[in-house]
C-alpha cells in the first residue's frame, strides 16, 4: 500500500482527495501548511500532492526537500502559468495538475509518477514496436536495429525509465549538453528530439505546449536477460 502526502490549505478539496485516494487503495495524511509538510514528509512518504500557494510560505521551497526523501511531487495549481509550470518542474516535481481536475485523472497521474523502472545493465525493456537492451546499449524498431547517437539512447532510455515524467526543455539541456557543448540553442534539443521521434515511433515522445516533453506509453515490458522472465510489466491507466 502506497503512501500520499496532501499538501492542501483548502480542507475541503483535501478531504475529498483523501476520501478518493483511501478508496482506492492508499494511506493519507493531510498537511495544511508549511511547516506541518514539513513534519508529516519524515513520516514514510511515496508521494506528495503539493498545492503550491501554502498560507505561511511558498511551497516551492517545499520540493526540493520532498526530493531529497526520494518522495514524487505532483504540483496541483490553479495557475494555468507556462512559466509557473517550468519553474516547479526545474525545481523537481515530477508532474504536475492545474485546478480544477478530475479525481480520476489525479489517481491515474499518482499512479503513473510511482511507476519507475530499474535500470539494471542486465534488462531489456520493451515499448510497443521499440526494444532496448541494456546491456548492450542496442535499440530495435519493428525487429529491426536502430542507429543512435549516444546522446540520442541517453534520451530515449531517459524517458523509458520515467514514464510519463515531464522533462522541461531547460532540464534536458543541463542534463544532456551542459558539459558536451558550450555553444548549444533550443533548436539543438528540438532538432534531437525530433531525429529520435524519425528513427523510431513518432509518439514515443510528445510534446507538452510550451513546458517541455514526456513519454506516453500503454504497455511496457522489462526482461530479465539471464533467466528470459518478464519482471515487471506496466500497463498505462486510461484517464476518464
Amino acid at each position: 500500500m502506497k503512501n500520499v502526502l496532501i499538501i492542501e490549505d483548502n480542507k475541503d478539496i483535501a478531504l475529498q482527495m483523501k476520501k478518493y485516494l483511501i478508496k482506492d487503495g492508499y494511506r493519507v495524511e493531510i498537511a495544511s501548511s508549511f511547516y506541518e509538510a514539513s513534519y508529516k514528509m519524515n513520516i514514510d512518504m511515496d508521494v506528495a500532492l503539493l498545492d503550491i500557494n501554502l498560507p505561511d510560505k511558498d511551497g516551492h521551497h517545499l520540493i526540493e526537500r520532498l526530493k531529497d526523501k526520494d518522495i514524487r511531487v505532483i504540483v496541483i495549481t490553479v495557475k494555468n502559468d507556462e512559466d509557473f509550470i517550468i519553474e516547479s518542474l526545474d525545481q523537481g516535481a515530477d508532474d504536475y495538475l492545474i485546478k480544477p481536475f478530475s479525481l480520476a485523472i489525479l489517481r491515474a497521474r499518482i499512479d503513473a509518477v510511482l511507476r519507475t523502472i530499474p535500470l539494471s545493465q542486465d534488462k531489456k525493456i520493451t515499448y510497443k514496436d521499440i526494444k532496448i537492451d541494456l546491456k548492450e546499449s542496442k535499440v530495435y524498431y519493428k525487429c529491426n536495429p536502430i542507429e543512435l547517437t549516444p546522446l540520442e539512447y541517453e534520451i530515449l532510455v531517459l524517458f523509458i525509465k520515467n514514464p510519463h515524467r515531464v522533462y522541461t526543455r531547460g532540464q534536458l539541456l543541463e542534463m544532456f549538453w551542459e558539459d558536451r557543448d558550450k555553444f548549444v540553442n533550443d533548436n539543438t534539443l528540438t532538432s534531437t528530439i525530433k531525429r529520435i521521434r524519425e528513427k523510431l515511433d513518432r509518439k514515443v515522445i510528445t510534446t507538452v505546449r510550451g513546458i517541455g516533453y514526456r513519454m506516453d506509453w500503454d504497455v511496457i515490458c522489462i526482461l530479465d536477460i539471464k533467466s528470459r522472465t518478464t519482471l515487471l510489466f506496466f500497463e498505462k491507466k486510461k484517464e476518464k
